[in-house]
């Protein structure tokens, strides 16, 4: 037997507009106090001189089409199980040693793009993140029951205006613009929807500075991210993951190869100078 509809009351639809325009109103708030935070910190001492490409953290950019982490064994927060629209206040437990992370924010989750707001990342056919959702900028918060040390994510089209900070008990750890990322890893900030130059998995090997929240904020539309990832892997995994590869660019990089550069050189002028 069909399903049986029936005529929806006036007394219904109010209330059901008047039940959305809370959950706007709440979600408005929340995006106020995060942005409020972030300001805030912006004019303490704590982020006088921001922390960008710091000399302990390992930035690494995956092979062109991947949307999966390179760090195989950390938590993958899946937005598909999300009904599109509003962010709510939504709370994803690994049922790990990798602990919860709980979202709050401005967010729209989406399954398609919206012309002059938000665009699906190229590769992705699932539900993703729109950081500003329909406003212009905008921010989402991930607070995690326990210290991390990795952190990924499936940046699309990758914007000069976005922005990701990590925090530790309200400490900033890291603050990275995507022109920072673009940089590091030999990208390009851009805001391409289709190219593998803007649309690439990202990954935060942080080793001993430890993090507890993550807050990804835009001035401008938009921010979009899929396939979220954290985890807890031993410090020396940053180090491995800092082997250099090519068009995957890893902090220190040039200063090694200018140290083994060194290095030959001066046994070879040993050599030379080693009586027969």
């Amino acid at each position: 037997m069909g399903e049986v509809f029936r005529p929806v009351s006036r007394h219904e639809r109010e209330s059901a507009l008047r039940a959305s325009d809370c959950l706007g109103d709440r979600m408005h708030r929340m995006a106020a106090v995060i942005l409020g935070t972030l300001v805030a910190l912006a004019a303490s001492d704590a982020v006088a001189t921001p922390i960008a490409l710091s000399s302990s953290i390992v930035v690494t950019a995956g092979e062109p089409g991947a949307l999966l982490p390179d760090y195989d064994t950390a938590s993958l927060l899946s937005l598909d199980s999300a009904a599109p629209g509003l962010l709510p206040y939504y709370t994803f437990a690994s049922g790990g040693p990798n602990g919860a992370a709980t979202l709050t924010g401005t967010g729209v989750v989406a399954n398609t793009s919206v012309d002059g707001a938000y665009a699906q990342p190229a590769g992705v056919t699932g539900n993703y993140l729109a950081v500003s959702g329909l406003s212009a900028d905008g921010a989402v918060s991930l607070a995690f029951s326990v210290e991390e040390n990795y952190f990924g994510l499936y940046w699309g089209s990758l914007d000069p205006y976005n922005s990701i900070t990590f925090l530790n008990d309200g400490t900033v750890v890291a603050v990275y613009s995507g022109t920072d990322i673009a940089g590091a890893v030999d990208l390009s900030s851009n805001g391409s929807w289709s190219s593998a130059s803007s649309n690439r998995y990202i990954n935060f090997y942080t080793g001993s500075s430890f993090f507890d929240q993550v807050i990804l904020s835009t001035t401008n539309f938009n921010f979009e991210v899929a396939n979220i990832a954290f985890g807890d892997p031993p410090i020396s995994v940053a180090a491995i993951a800092a082997v250099p590869e090519p068009s995957s660019v890893v902090l220190l990089g040039s200063v090694l190869g200018a140290m083994a550069i060194a290095r030959r050189r001066r046994r070879s002028q040993h050599n030379q100078a080693r009586p027969e």
